[in-house]
């Protein structure tokens, strides 16, 4: 096992692919199984060891320290610097110079890793890139390999030129910061160094490492970070409540009688569900949250304070904190076409997404695909089939 016990963790990017969810907070912000990618990644990072965290934060830096503070409660010392124009990781490692130790990690914050998947990373003791394989050369940077040793990093190239997937961590020596000055992309400054003589290893894993490009690709990794959560009810519980599977419901929280709650799924503090509703698997309802009698939610992420009407139907979507739905709403879910950065087209499966704080009447039905813009106002009785900017109002 390594000794190194630092790594720095690049949480600047907004991440615009995600829009309308990051107009109030950064990417690495948003949440699956009701916590922040982020803390998923400082949680991985300490239950390796790795508690010495420099954390470089940018677009809305004050909403990561307020939530993260110091990292006492995580189990790690963050140091915080900042990247004020986000240029690049490249550019957002420079930042770190002066405070590493000779050997670190370098993570991104917008990943979802478990500890396993950094493991191997710390098992070696040459510069390295933990890599992955894949079949899809249009998302993800790829590296080709010869006897084991990277010889290119190519930037989402989109072509299959390799089956390695570059999943953006590393294990490097602070030698990289000399090859940052005129980079502003890592992958860049590696390949310099690469074309120096300096030898970069890859190490593979075929644990958890998933990226959300695009706001439909949070339900994929919520699912899988919900794989990981443990059965848990601290809250109340009514008469004829059905639970099946793995279900965590935080304190305070209340099921209401005769609901039905299938698992995987993750219910916070203070959330009221029911009675007569249903929740089932792939679900993250934050807290403070009110499901209303005969409403049902499916593989969908509820942020904290939303409220959905009675007789409302939710299917894979994606509800930012502070919004109120009125009664019978419905959220449908289906096939939604997204275009990778090379302008390919490829359909997902998802719903709708709503960004903070969107009020939304009576009888109203979100297509699947559609875009909610934060603070907008949805009147009763509309079928909503195309996105809907920011503090609209539709009447």
């Amino acid at each position: 096992m390594s000794d190194v016990r630092q790594a720095v963790v690049l949480a600047a990017g907004r991440g615009e692919r995600l829009s309308p969810l990051t107009s109030l907070r950064p990417k690495v912000m948003l949440p699956v199984a009701n916590k922040p990618i982020l803390q998923h990644v400082l949680e991985a990072l300490s239950e390796n060891g790795v508690r010495d965290i420099i954390l470089v934060v940018g677009y809305c830096r004050e909403y990561v320290q307020d939530a993260l503070g110091s990292g006492e409660s995580l189990g790690v010392r963050i140091r915080y610097v900042v990247q004020e124009q986000q240029l690049g990781t490249g550019n957002a490692l420079a930042m770190a110079q002066g405070m590493t130790d000779e050997r670190f990690l370098i993570v991104p914050g917008d990943n979802l890793v478990l500890a396993a998947t950094l493991r191997p990373l710390l098992q070696g003791q040459e510069q390295s890139v933990l890599v992955k394989e894949s079949g899809s050369p249009f998302h993800y940077g790829l590296v080709m390999v010869r006897d084991g040793q990277v010889t290119h990093f190519m930037e989402k190239p989109g072509v299959q030129v390799s089956r390695w997937v570059n999943t953006g961590n590393y294990m490097l020596s602070n030698r990289v910061f000399r090859y940052l000055k005129n980079e502003v992309d890592l992958p860049s400054a590696l390949q310099r160094m690469v074309d120096d003589g300096t030898t970069v290893r890859i190490v593979p894993t075929e644990e958890t490492w998933l990226d959300a490009t695009y706001p439909w690709d949070l339900l994929n990794i919520n699912n899988i970070a919900l794989e990981q959560t443990q059965s848990l009810f601290e809250g109340e519980r009514e008469d004829g409540v059905i639970i099946k599977g793995r279900v965590r419901v935080g304190k305070g929280s209340v099921i209401r009688a005769h609901s039905y709650l299938v698992g995987p799924l993750t219910i916070g503090a203070g959330t009221e569900i029911g009675p007569y509703a249903a929740l089932f698997p792939g679900t993250s309802i934050g807290n403070n949250v009110v499901i209303s009698p005969f409403s049902e939610v499916r593989n969908s992420i509820l942020e904290n304070s939303v409220q959905i009407g009675s007789h409302s139907v939710v299917t894979n979507a994606i509800i930012s904190e502070g919004c109120t739905f009125g009664a019978r709403f419905l959220a449908r879910g289906g096939l939604v076409t997204v275009q990778s950065p090379q302008q390919e087209e490829y359909r997902v499966q998802g719903g709708a997404v709503v960004a903070q704080y969107v009020e939304v009447g009576d009888d109203v039905l979100l297509e699947a695909g559609v875009l909610v813009g934060k603070g907008a106002r949805l009147s009763s009785g509309r079928r909503i089939a195309r996105n809907i900017p920011e503090e609209a109002i539709v009447l």
